[in-house]
C-alpha cells in the first residue's frame, strides 16, 4: 500500500480547503443542524473540494458533513474519515481557532492522519512508517520544553467543562485555552503537556490529532491506556486523554 501516495493526496485536498475556506470568510451563509450545531458555506466547500480530491482512491468517505453509516462501515478495511473544517463556532467568532482534520482509518484505527490552520497553513502530517511533519520539516521532539510544560493544560474555549477546570486544580496545572483540533498540535509541539477530555466527542474531531501525537511518542487514548476505536456502531468516541510524553501516563491516569 502506498501510503506516500494517500498522504500527498489528503496533504493537496487540505490545503485547497483551507484556501476556499478563507475566501468564503466574508461571504458567509450561516445555518442550524439537525443537532442545533451551527454549519456555514465554509464547511460545506471544505467537504466539498476534500471529498472530490478523495474520491480519486476506491476508499469510502466518512465526513462530519455526510455521516457513513455503520452499516456501510463496518467491514471496511480502510475509509477516510475527515472533518472539513474544525472549531466551526470560533471561525464564525472571527477567530483562528480552527483547522481542517484529515484521517485515513485501517480497520479501527487512523494509519495516516494531518491538521491544517487555514489561518496560517501551517500543516502537521504523518503516516505509519514517517516521523511527524511540521510543514516540510520533521518535528523534532524538544524534550527541554516537553518537560517545562508537563503541567500545562489544554482547555477548551468554547466548551470549557467543570471536569477540566477540576482537573487542572487536582494537579496544580497551569491552563493553556486553545480552541478546535488545533489543541493536538500544542501538545505535538510541547507547548502543553496535557489535554483530557471527559465529555464526548465524535470521532472526526480526534482522530488526526490521536494518530499524531502517538506517532511522535506521546500517548493518547482511554482512561485505561487503551487505544480508541475508530469504527465502532457509534461516531461518539470515548472520554480520552493526551500526553505529549507517554512517560506521563503515570502522573495524571
Amino acid at each position: 500500500m502506498n501510503l506516500d501516495y494517500y498522504l500527498n493526496l489528503a496533504i493537496e485536498a487540505a490545503s485547497l480547503a483551507s484556501k476556499a475556506i478563507m475566501q468564503t470568510r466574508d461571504s458567509l451563509e450561516i445555518w442550524k443542524k439537525e443537532d442545533k450545531s451551527l454549519v456555514s458555506t465554509a464547511d460545506m466547500v471544505s467537504n466539498e473540494i476534500i471529498t472530490q480530491k478523495l474520491s480519486q482512491t476506491n476508499f469510502k468517505i466518512f465526513s462530519e458533513e455526510k455521516i457513513l453509516k455503520y452499516e456501510e462501515r463496518k467491514n471496511l478495511e480502510y475509509f477516510w474519515l475527515i472533518d472539513p473544517l474544525d472549531g466551526t463556532s470560533g471561525f464564525l467568532k472571527k477567530s483562528d481557532e480552527f483547522c481542517v482534520m484529515i484521517s485515513l482509518i485501517k480497520e479501527q484505527r487512523p494509519i495516516l492522519a494531518l491538521i491544517q490552520s487555514p489561518s496560517t497553513n501551517n500543516v502537521f502530517y504523518a503516516h505509519l512508517h514517517t516521523p511527524v511533519y511540521k510543514n516540510n520539516t520533521i518535528l523534532k521532539k524538544d524534550e527541554n520544553l516537553i518537560n517545562q510544560n508537563k503541567n500545562t493544560a489544554l482547555l477548551s474555549v468554547n466548551h470549557l467543562s467543570k471536569e477540566d477546570e477540576n482537573f487542572a486544580k487536582k494537579h496544580n496545572l497551569k491552563a493553556l485555552n486553545i480552541g478546535s483540533g488545533l489543541k493536538f498540535c500544542a501538545i505535538l509541539e510541547g507547548r502543553a503537556g496535557v489535554y483530557k477530555r471527559n465529555e464526548s466527542l465524535s470521532i472526526w474531531d480526534i482522530a488526526a490529532g490521536d494518530f499524531l501525537i502517538n506517532q511522535i511518542g506521546g500517548f493518547m487514548g482511554d482512561f485505561n491506556s487503551k487505544l480508541l476505536n475508530y469504527n465502532q456502531e457509534s461516531y461518539k468516541a470515548l472520554p480520552f486523554i493526551a500526553l505529549s510524553d507517554k512517560k506521563f501516563l503515570k502522573d495524571f491516569l
